[in-house]
């Protein structure tokens, strides 16, 4: 007896090739959202860093007459001074750690007496680390790019306020930048592969080789510096000296001789 049953018919080899052309084509345009949405996730983690420390400031500034943390000794002009790295000591450790109680939510949170927390324990606060950073805390920073430096991580504290600075003398906080992203991996430039990340927990604004002869190197370099200028879609995030934190290009704020937020006077 005659099945009545209809023939069941499978796909052919060439719908089957249009299924995945149409699925490679939906991903070739989704997988860039998805990326970019991701990025903006990252890039609103780190800011949220940066703003946690910012914050922390104007804490410390409120609790010490409005003097900004001091890791290295009074100079009158560390501009002119420090231009050849030659009074760098006493190194008083770094900025963050000295404002790691401050932090919102640390246990050590508002003690003004010695700090808990040990510099090589930085490392465990994600606070210090942004998500889009491929090397944060790079192993080599202390004992063989810059031996006896403290322990880098993903930002930096303007060089400026660390020879103890007075908001006093600050001309408009809320357009001086005091917090960047430092430059964790080796960089290219016309060429030229510089070979190291920059590791410090400071840059210095008048290390400049164009604006000063006596430096010994070039922190402003906008591709090749101290500063990570471009890791969150071809700007950065920038904290200033009233907390606040904002993402930038690189050329908004530093374009001399019109334009630098990196020098507080």
């Amino acid at each position: 007896m005659l099945s009545c049953r209809p023939r069941q018919r499978g796909f052919t080899l060439i719908e089957l090739l249009v299924v995945i052309v149409i699925i490679a084509i939906l991903a070739a345009i989704l997988f860039p959202v998805f990326s970019q949405a991701k990025e903006a996730a990252r890039k609103t983690t780190c800011s949220s860093n940066l703003r946690g420390f910012g914050l922390a400031l104007v804490l410390y500034l409120n609790d010490h007459e409005g003097y900004y943390p001091q890791t290295k000794q009074t100079l009158g002009n560390p501009e002119v001074e420090n231009a050849d790295e030659s009074k760098e000591a006493p190194d008083r450790g770094s900025a963050f750690y000295i404002l790691l109680p401050y932090v919102v939510g640390h246990s050590g949170h508002h003690d003004t007496g010695n700090n808990s927390v040990d510099q090589t324990q930085l490392k465990d606060y994600l606070l210090l680390t942004c998500p889009t950073d491929p090397n944060p805390w790079d192993p080599k920073c202390p004992t063989v790019y810059n031996p006896g430096g403290s322990s880098a991580n993903s930002y930096l504290v303007n060089g400026y306020f660390i020879w103890g600075m007075n908001e006093s003398q600050v001309g408009q906080t809320s357009n001086a930048i005091i917090f960047v992203e430092r430059r964790s991996l080796p960089s290219q430039v016309q060429g030229q592969i510089d070979p190291y990340p920059f590791c410090d927990d400071s840059y210095k604004p008048w290390f400049q080789h164009d604006q000063n002869p006596l430096s010994p190197s070039h922190h402003m370099d906008e591709f090749d510096g101290a500063i990570q200028t471009n890791r969150h879609n071809q700007g950065a995030n920038y904290t200033f000296c009233d907390g606040h934190v904002k993402w930038m290009h690189f050329r908004q704020t530093y374009d001399p001789p019109m334009v630098n937020l990196h020098r507080p006077y």
